[in-house]
């Protein structure tokens, strides 16, 4: 089972800000999960993403996440 992220662990491993995490979040714009009242990612997902967007393709975040159990 793959562990999830925190948003601080995103903009880390992003190098960019938490804020900027929450905001693609409220934006629909990344690939989240929610977990009771908490925001967490898939860094498979967050990889998958990160090359989509270097590709100049706009993957919809709930493309991202079905794709996932697809490579199984």
């Amino acid at each position: 089972m793959e562990n999830y992220w925190k948003a601080q662990e995103v903009a880390a491993a992003l190098q960019i800000s938490a804020q900027t995490v929450y905001r693609y979040v409220a934006n629909e714009e990344i690939p989240f999960h929610k977990l009771n009242r908490s925001v967490r990612f898939k860094p498979s997902e967050i990889e998958r993403w990160v090359e989509s967007k270097a590709a100049g393709v706009l993957l919809p975040r709930k493309l991202v996440a079905r794709t996932e159990g697809d490579e199984a």
